[in-house]
């Protein structure tokens, strides 16, 4: 095993490892010498695993299927590059790039911060404008840990429209990688979806029209077993022969009966509908319920100014629903989903941009922050960070770059839109149960992603024989 594979795995199987060392030792010595321990008070010590190295992945470059000459329309090329911003609370970070497969890759950078005495936290975020043939658009996306489930809701496999999913693998091991596809008509069953082999320190691409055609609403749940995954999903429209926007698809929260898309965009959505071949350019909310039974959904819509309303829906077991979300006007959102049955969701928009285009951005759900979150906002045009408060305690919520400080009320039920500073390292506080995301709208088009919770980090325990 490699330096960086046991260096990766420590914090992980420390704790495992010790305590059956610690078992086998107490019984061993049990058998020898006796116990000296009073009976009904076994014995025990306390065991803190050893600090490891800190990992997250960013999604790398905008990809087109063909390279620079339009061929070979079987492998992704990567097309420009992105922004990158970043945070520790360790000494730094170290950043390295994970190569391609024979499908291409999109040059995903791998964000790690060395472990010191403690175990750090790091995190970062990525944003990229481009504008290169039919490939047109703003994509945004978090840098996001390994791990072996991740729900992807978002794509389409109509005409003019390329989605594909990208699989990064950055430990040393194998990672094997199953896509459960389900679309507008059920789960999706076909060659290939199982037993996708990603190897060590690597990216594999893989388009979704292989297994799914003319489908203009898809959810993919990304497993894996060996390595662990980190997945994002890039979606490229081209409306009749006019590009009609790029974005990249974060992972959102796993099933829960409460979601919260914290950051989402309407800008124009009106306009962006007008011309040829815009029916999906009205903003919808993408709803997919993994269980058998139907769910009754509740959709808050609330802004920072206090405005608000609800949508009510239902959606049916095993397919995918977009609920339309017509007649808003221009700002920025975020919606709190409330379902009877567990669920996933997300949110998709679309806005004009220069010469008759569109641009379009998804905007996943996000996992409640903690006590204190560290976490960096890259570079890109009207960069805004949203709270939402779905607890029932008001908040009040510390914003930290440097020396400068900012704080921010956020009223149970209620949502705050602030400026932060870009490419600079923020620390939140105060924020434990909130929920946070990142939204962009400039010229160049809209994009959004969720802000991450701290990495678990495994704490001392008590080890019994």
């Amino acid at each position: 095993m490699s330096t960086s594979t046991a260096r990766r795995w420590a914090l992980r199987g420390t704790a495992t490892a010790v305590a059956v060392v610690v078992a086998a030792g107490t019984i061993a010595a049990a058998h020898t010498i006796g116990t000296t321990v009073t009976p009904g008070h076994p014995a025990g010590r306390t065991v803190t695993p050893v600090p490891a190295a800190a990992e997250r992945v960013c999604a790398g470059s905008a990809l087109r299927l063909s390279d620079d000459a339009g061929n070979d329309a079987t492998r992704a090329s990567a097309v420009g590059s992105p922004e990158i911003a970043s945070a520790t609370t360790g000494t730094g970070v170290e950043r390295s790039r994970l190569e391609g497969s024979n499908t291409g890759g999109s040059e995903p950078t791998l964000l790690t911060a060395p472990a010191g005495d403690t175990a750090p936290q790091v995190a970062g975020s990525s944003v990229q404008s481009v504008s290169d043939g039919d490939l047109v658009g703003t994509g945004a996306a978090s840098c996001e840990d390994p791990s072996q489930s991740t729900w992807l809701l978002g794509g389409s496999t109509e005409t003019g429209r390329t989605s594909l999913v990208t699989l990064a693998n950055p430990t040393d091991v194998n990672a094997t990688v199953d896509l459960a596809i389900a679309d507008a008509e059920g789960t999706v069953s076909a060659p290939g979806t199982t037993g996708i082999v990603v190897a060590p320190n690597s990216q594999k691409v893989v388009p979704l029209a292989g297994f799914v055609t003319d489908q203009g609403a898809t959810v993919v749940h990304v497993t894996s077993t060996g390595g662990q995954i980190v997945a994002h999903m890039q979606e490229t429209v081209v409306r009749t022969l006019t590009p009609g926007g790029f974005d990249i698809v974060s992972g959102g929260a796993a099933p829960a009966r409460t979601q919260v898309i914290p950051a989402v965009v309407l800008d124009d959505a009106e306009g962006a509908q007008r011309g040829e071949d815009t029916a999906d350019a009205a903003p919808v909310l993408r709803l997919y319920v993994p269980g058998d039974r139907t769910a009754r959904v509740t959709l808050g819509i609330t802004t920072a100014d206090g405005g608000g309303t609800t949508v009510d829906a239902t959606a049916e077991p095993g397919i995918v629903t977009d609920v339309p979300l017509d007649d808003f006007p221009d700002g920025r959102y975020s919606f709190t989903i409330t379902s009877t049955v567990p669920i996933v969701a997300a949110a998709r928009t679309t806005t004009p941009t220069e010469d008759g285009r569109t641009d379009l951005g998804w905007f996943a759900s996000a996992e409640p922050l903690g006590d204190t979150t560290t976490t960096a906002v890259a570079a890109g045009s009207g960069a805004r960070l949203n709270l939402v408060n779905p607890t029932r305690e008001d908040a009040t919520v510390t914003i930290a770059s440097g020396d400068d400080a900012q704080q921010v009320a956020v009223a149970s039920g209620a949502t705050a839109t602030v400026r932060v500073p870009s490419t600079q390292q923020l620390t939140i506080t105060g924020a434990a149960g909130l929920v946070a995301g990142v939204s962009y709208q400039g010229d160049d088009g809209i994009a959004g992603f969720p802000v991450r919770p701290a990495t678990e980090v495994s704490s001392p325990m008590r080890v019994y024989p």
